[in-house]
């Protein structure tokens, strides 16, 4: 079986090399373009100069009517151009008849050349090409002279060494343009590797302490805008990492000290059963319930737990079952799974909602986090009392409040009264048969329906908790 290959690493400074390359091969290839587009404006600029001044020259013969076989000297007085020129005339046949750069007597006929075959037959012709007489690259322009029935050719040349120079000047130009380009990339490339490589070393390193669980020393602040959010977010992680590994802490003891009580209890009384209290029943009668009821609280705390590990961590797809339901119901449904407990301290549940109030929830989710509710106030609320459960429309919010006359919270109380396990009053809470969990669970239930839970508590006169869903 092929293992998957596992991508290979590259330094920063790969890509930046890459970048660099790809920016010398563009800035090279802009100088090349730009100095062969050069090259052909100066080309196309001396051809039409060679063709005015051969188009002069020609008409200036044609004005001096100069015939045929007449001396060359004649032809040159005629020369009305640039010394750095080259004028030549050709006959009919090819015969050079005069040139002003060489003597016409030792040069060959020209009658083949490219640019006096075009001229001959009536065009204007041009030529690029090595000049065995100059020893020299030249442009060659050629004319034609129309003298009756013979037709002759006035020919100019330049040579390209002087243009060749400009453009090698112009690309040495454009070269050391480029070295001073390369050189402030590489400096400018330098200089931000500076910046931003060890800030990402440092958070690289301290990514991996968070990993290890050291969250106490944070990244500091950075000049790069985008690593200094990166190191924000990374230390907003490691401070709610830290929170949570907190809270784990404080969870695994409080669940180790939660069950270890009626465990503990249970095993007690059931080796004190074994070593003989058996055989008093009344011993026997009064330790059983201790064992029962012992077992029921332990019972009570892993469903609470289970509870709120499916509210913390399942989908809410398959969590809620979200439908419309008439609010009165529930709230009575409510009531009478409590009216027991209720009627056993002389309390009366009262349930004020109009049979208009909708809610869309989740019916027994919903249901659980009231009677969590309607349970708390019925324990801690005094004999012949009243707790009242009502609903209503606040806005496009539903509120549903359960109102109690007990005791009241301490205020320095309110701000942990829904963490796990957290009791304002933890020996009277044990006392009661509470898990410490209910009002956390009411927390999540009102939390995964986009909703919230807060409470109003005055010492001696009761605590509201109030319950706030989306209306629609």
């Amino acid at each position: 079986m092929k293992t998957a290959r596992t991508p290979r690493k590259h330094s920063l400074w790969l890509y930046y090399g890459l970048s660099v390359a790809i920016t010398v091969v563009a800035l090279l290839t802009i100088t090349w373009y730009v100095a062969d587009r050069f090259r052909d404006f100066f080309i196309d600029q001396l051809e039409i100069t060679l063709e005015a001044r051969a188009r002069g020259i020609a008409q200036d013969i044609e004005k001096e009517g100069i015939k045929p076989g007449e001396h060359t000297d004649r032809c040159l007085a005629l020369q009305r151009t640039d010394p750095a020129i080259r004028v030549t005339l050709i006959d009919d046949q090819g015969i050079v008849l005069c040139d002003s750069k060489a003597d016409d007597r030792t040069m060959e006929n020209h009658r083949g050349r490219p640019e006096i075959i075009q001229a001959m037959n009536g065009h204007t012709g041009s030529m690029i090409r090595y000049s065995k007489t100059l020893q020299a690259v030249l442009l060659y322009v050629a004319v034609p002279l129309d003298l009756g029935q013979t037709r002759w050719v006035v020919r100019t040349a330049l040579s390209l060494s002087s243009i060749n120079q400009l453009l090698s000047e112009l690309f040495n130009k454009l070269l050391l343009l480029l070295l001073v380009l390369l050189m402030i990339i590489f400096g400018v490339g330098a200089y931000v590797y500076r910046k931003i490589n060890p800030p990402l070393e440092e958070i690289r390193l301290g990514a991996e302490r968070f990993a290890h669980g050291r969250f106490a020393a944070k990244l500091p602040d950075y000049q790069v805008r985008e690593i200094a959010e990166l190191a924000a977010a990374l230390n907003q992680m490691a401070t709610q990492l830290d929170s949570l590994e907190n809270l784990r802490r404080e969870f695994v003891a409080n669940v180790s000290h939660e069950l270890k009580t009626p465990v503990t209890s249970i095993q007690g009384f059931a080796e004190t059963l074994l070593e003989g209290a058996r055989d008093n029943p009344e011993d026997l009668d009064r330790f059983l319930r201790i064992i029962a009821r012992q077992s029921g609280r332990l019972a009570d705390i892993i469903d609470d737990l289970l509870t709120l590990s499916r509210l913390e961590s399942a989908p809410l797809d398959e969590l809620l079952a979200v439908d419309r339901y008439v609010l009165r119901d529930i709230l009575e449904s409510c009531r009478e799974s409590c009216r027991g407990r209720a009627e056993a301290k002389d309390i009366a549940i009262i349930v004020d909602c109009s049979g208009e109030v909708e809610v869309m929830a989740d019916r027994s989710l919903l249901t659980q986090a009231v009677i969590n509710l309607i349970e708390n106030a019925v324990k801690y609320s005094p004999g012949h009392t009243t707790v009242t459960v009502s609903g209503s429309r606040v806005g496009r919010r539903v509120r549903i409040t359960v109102a109690d006359q007990g005791p009241g919270i301490p205020e320095h109380h309110v701000p942990r009264l829904f963490e796990r396990f957290y009791r304002a009053d933890k020996a009277r809470s044990r006392r009661l048969g509470g898990t410490g969990l209910g009002l956390a669970i009411v927390k999540h239930i009102a939390g995964v329906h986009q909703g919230d839970v807060s409470v109003e508590t005055r010492i001696g006169q009761g605590s509201t908790f109030i319950i706030l869903l989306p209306g629609e």
